[in-house]
């Protein structure tokens, strides 16, 4: 199956249009958009559920491979590739949880209690599940809801990860594509009874039909399929406390295209050279004989076979033999291209590739070892990854804050999503000591500790560990002399860059001046 990416939703009306209405004309046009949509849902689900199939590694090769000469001998081995670049992505980029930070002085309590309540409600876990959804389908959704506190859940939301293949997101054609809500489907089953003309008895026969739960930003309400026409279901209309959209979808790129739909071909190709050459292995061992001026009868053969010898009689003028028909496939040959496969698969997908050996020469050490594996490419791959999904993110916590705020044993009050700024933990020890050593000459060329931290890629929180260090060693001294270095801040709450680098500047010159002169 070719598949290009998921197909978004959208409809010919805005939010506003759609809840200024009353009740009963908002199903009306909810209704519209369902029956307009289902069509495109339907193939989004079916290519989403043959790429978790393709995950699990039910590939291709099942059913593409063919063999007309010895069909007897026709190996299918999937070499599962898929899954180990999924794997290796969903654990580089969000194996240590997304921790919340302050992107200003203010509102330091408040986030570290937002990232206590996500803890309760596992998100480090729900947010790998969701990025394996989007590395595998090119989407993932998010629900997120209200719920009241206990003492084992302090989290005053609830945070679900949807299934892929149920759930769609409606956005406005409008300019600027704004979500206008979301719907989950589930498949139900029911008992339909019929008499049976002949016999009059009754039968019992279970048939599927669907329901659609539609999320507004206030409300839901339930649809169904049940009496064979899709229709509101009566009284299922809740309110929704937190007036925001309850479902988030989860995307790295505006196709929705995934990593395996990418790979899928050079996936596919490593699969078929592999069977090939399991096939020839086995076509070798099992290589047919060739009698020359021999007759022998299929029991002879047999007995051939079993005993793994044959006598045989041959003159001058009719010379008998048998022999094997075997030929190997060039096995250098087959690696070089298996190798080519390979190294495009991980330079497209944008995933390190470890040597054949793990043997290090002398051109293969310190940076030069990383950017040759591809962890560079991999590192710049991975920013714009969190960049997307960071969106996402920020467009998750906003219902996620209003839950918080709504709720009476929450201490979350003050802040919004705007003081807010998701940090994606990677290992960034990565030519730790290059690292440390620029770290320690920024701080003498007295640049300030939050533009250092952050220069040298060393922290996933360049903002915690200044205020760390402010709390262990007070403000920054100047090294080049005077004071502390205290940053000018302007009207627009921005720092005054171009005061802090002629300040720096001067310093820089005095200091010079100084050590000609010899003072």
């Amino acid at each position: 199956m070719k598949t290009f990416g998921r197909t978004t939703i959208y409809a010919p009306y805005t939010e506003k249009d759609i809840l200024s209405k009353p009740e009963a004309k908002q199903n009306e046009i909810i209704l519209e958009i369902l029956k307009n949509s289902i069509g495109i849902h339907e193939q989004n689900r079916t290519e989403t559920l043959y790429l978790k199939d393709y995950l699990r590694g039910i590939q291709d090769i099942y059913i593409d491979k063919q063999k007309h000469t010895r069909p007897e001998i026709n190996n299918k081995t999937v070499e599962n590739w898929a899954w180990a670049i999924v794997d290796f992505k969903k654990c580089y980029q969000l194996g240590k949880p997304i921790q919340y930070v302050q992107i200003n002085d203010g509102g330091e309590k408040e986030i570290a209690l937002l990232n206590k309540y996500v803890r309760f409600e596992n998100k480090k876990a729900k947010d790998m599940s969701l990025y394996e959804d989007v590395l595998t389908c090119g989407r993932a959704f998010m629900f997120k809801g209200y719920q009241k506190t206990t003492e084992d859940d302090q989290a005053p939301f609830e945070l679900l990860v949807c299934n892929a293949e149920d759930t769609e997101v409606i956005y406005s054609s409008k300019l600027g594509n704004e979500q206008i809500g979301a719907y989950i489907q589930t498949s139900m089953e029911h008992i339909v009874s019929t008499i049976d003309t002949n016999t009059g008895e009754k039968i019992n026969t279970p048939q599927i039909y669907h329901e659609y739960t539609f999320y507004l930003r206030n409300r839901q309400v339930v649809f169904s399929d049940i009496s064979g026409e899709l229709q509101v279901v009566e009284k299922s209309s809740k309110p929704i406390v937190m007036n925001e959209h309850s479902i988030t979808e989860y995307y790295t790129n505006k196709y929705r295209i995934s990593l395996i739909e990418i790979g899928k071909d050079l996936f596919n190709d490593i699969n078929y050279l592999e069977s090939l050459d399991k096939d020839d292995m086995e076509s070798f061992v099992n290589a047919i004989m060739v009698f020359t001026n021999v007759e022998v009868t299929e029991n002879e053969i047999s007995q051939i076979k079993q005993l793994g010898a044959v006598c045989i009689n041959s003159t001058e003028n009719k010379k008998a033999s048998i022999e094997l028909l075997a030929q190997r496939l060039n096995a250098t040959d087959t690696q070089t291209y298996y190798t080519r496969l390979l190294t495009s698969l991980h330079q497209i997908l944008g995933v390190p590739m470890a040597t054949d050996n793990g043997s290090v020469t002398s051109g293969d050490t310190g940076k030069a070892k990383l950017t040759g594996q591809g962890y560079t490419t991999a590192g710049i791959r991975a920013e714009g990854d969190e960049t997307m999904f960071g969106m996402c993110d920020m467009e998750m916590l906003r219902g996620v804050i209003k839950c918080c705020k709504l709720s009476p044993t929450s201490d979350i009050k003050t802040i919004n999503v705007s003081d807010i700024e998701p940090k994606f933990n990677r290992d960034m020890s990565d030519n730790l000591l290059t690292k440390t050593q620029a770290l320690l000459n920024l701080y003498s060329a007295d640049i300030p500790r939050n533009f250092a931290n952050a220069i040298v890629g060393l922290f996933g929180d360049a903002n915690a560990i200044t205020t760390a260090q402010e709390r262990l060693f007070g403000k920054q001294v100047s090294q080049l002399g005077g004071g502390n270095t205290d940053l000018s801040i302007n009207e627009n709450n921005e720092v005054e860059t171009q005061d802090i680098a002629d300040n720096q500047a001067n310093k820089i010159t005095e200091a010079t001046e100084r050590d000609e002169q010899g003072v």
